[in-house]
C-alpha cells in the first residue's frame, strides 16, 4: 500500500449512485444493504438501496475469506499426482466499511498472510482489493470499539464521512487517488471531520490478558455456559473468526479431484474432536471459555494484538444475549480485590 499526500474531496448524494455503478462496471462491488430477511450485510452491488445507518449485522468478511471455497483440483497420473490452485481472479471493492471492520480485515491480514506464511487464496484477494472506508457518525448501541483502540479506521484506501449533503473523502492510497479523480469529485477545503465517538459499553484492558487466563475456573464461565446454546452465531458474526475445516473430494469416474476448505466453529462440539473420538472441549462452558480467552487473551500474548475489535456483533448475535465484556469486566473487576 502506497500512501499520498491527503487531499479532501466532496461528493454529492445524488452522484454516489452514479459513481458505485461506474466502479461495478470495472469490480466486484460490495456495499452494505439489508437483504430480504431484514438483516443488514455485504452483498455485491446493483443499483439496490444502501445501509448506512451504522454497523452492519455481518461484516464483509466473506468475500476476503468465504464459507466454502475450492482451493485446488488434482488428478492422478500413474504414480504422481497433477495439482491446479484455483486462485480467486479480479478485482473486489468493498465500500462502506466500518472502522471496527478495517481493524478486523488487519488482523486477518496479519494472520494469513505474515503468520501462516502467506496464504495464497487469501492474499490474493487482498492484494486485489480496495477499501473505502465509512466513517461512523455515532457509536452503535453494543460496540465498544473505543475500548479496543479500534474506533479510527486503518489499512483503508479511501475514507468517507457523510454529511447533509453528500461526503467529503479523503484518498489514503495512490488506488484510492485514482479512483477519486473520477467526474464525481470536486476538490475542497473543508477538513474532514474527526470522530468523536462515545461507547455505551466499555472493556478494562489492562492487565486483561493475564486476568483472564489466570481466572480459567472463574464461575461466571460456568453461569454464562448454563445459558449458552453452542449455536455458534457469535462466530459466524464476528469478523476475525478465522477457524476453518478441510476435505478432500474423490471423484474415481473423472479422476478430478479436490480439496475445500469451509469456515467452521469452535463453539461445535466436533471441532475440538481428535482421532480416538477424544473431545477436548465436551462442555458448553469449555468451548465459551475458548471464544472469549481467543479474543482477549491467547492472541494477544502470543502475537501482540487483541483478535476483538469491539463491534459488538457476537452480542448482537446472541440469541440469550450473552455479553463478552460483562465477562471481561467481572473477571477484570474480581482480579483487582
Amino acid at each position: 500500500m502506497q500512501l499520498v499526500r491527503v487531499l479532501n474531496y466532496i461528493i454529492e448524494k445524488e452522484s454516489l449512485s452514479k459513481w458505485l455503478e461506474s466502479l461495478s462496471q470495472k469490480s466486484t462491488l460490495v456495499v452494505p444493504v439489508e437483504n430480504e430477511t431484514g438483516a443488514t450485510c455485504f452483498e455485491e452491488f446493483n443499483g439496490q438501496s444502501l445501509f448506512l445507518s451504522g454497523r452492519t449485522d455481518f461484516s464483509a468478511k466473506k468475500f476476503f475469506l468465504p464459507t466454502n471455497e475450492k482451493m485446488f483440483f488434482f488428478r492422478k497420473k500413474t504414480l504422481s499426482y497433477g495439482i491446479s490452485p484455483n486462485f480467486p481472479k479480479g478485482r473486489l471493492i468493498a465500500f462502506g466499511v466500518r472502522a471496527c471492520d478495517t481493524h478486523a480485515l488487519n488482523a486477518l491480514d496479519h494472520l494469513f498472510i505474515k503468520l501462516l506464511g502467506d496464504d495464497c487464496f487469501y492474499s490474493a484477494r487482498r492484494k486485489n482489493s480496495t477499501i473505502i472506508a465509512l466513517q461512523c457518525r455515532e457509536a452503535c448501541s453494543s460496540g465498544f470499539c473505543a475500548s479496543m483502540g479500534c474506533s479510527k479506521p486503518t489499512g483503508h484506501d479511501i475514507l468517507l464521512a457523510e454529511r447533509p449533503s453528500g461526503f467529503i473523502a479523503q484518498a489514503i492510497t495512490e488506488n484510492g487517488q485514482t479512483l477519486l479523480s473520477a467526474e464525481f469529485f470536486k476538490k475542497t477545503q473543508d477538513p474532514f471531520p474527526e470522530p468523536s465517538l462515545e461507547c455505551s459499553k466499555g472493556l478494562s484492558t489492562s492487565g486483561i490478558e493475564e486476568n483472564l487466563y489466570a481466572n480459567f475456573n472463574h464461575p461466571i464461565w460456568k453461569k454464562e455456559a448454563e445459558r449458552c446454546l453452542s449455536c455458534t452465531s457469535c462466530t459466524e458474526a464476528c469478523p476475525t473468526c478465522y477457524c476453518y475445516s478441510s476435505s478432500d473430494c474423490f471423484e474415481f469416474g473423472s479422476g478430478d479431484s479436490s480439496r475445500s476448505r469451509e469456515r467452521d466453529s469452535c463453539q461445535l462440539l466436533r471441532f475440538s474432536e481428535v482421532a480416538g473420538q477424544h473431545i477436548f472441549r465436551p462442555s458448553r462452558e469449555s468451548r465459551l471459555r475458548q471464544f472469549v480467552l481467543h479474543k482477549l487473551s491467547y492472541y494477544k500474548k502470543h502475537f501482540g494484538t487483541h483478535l476483538c475489535v469491539g463491534c459488538g456483533r457476537c452480542i448482537d448475535a446472541c440469541p440469550v444475549k450473552i455479553d463478552i465484556t460483562e465477562i471481561a469486566n467481572k473477571i477484570q473487576g474480581d482480579a483487582k480485590k
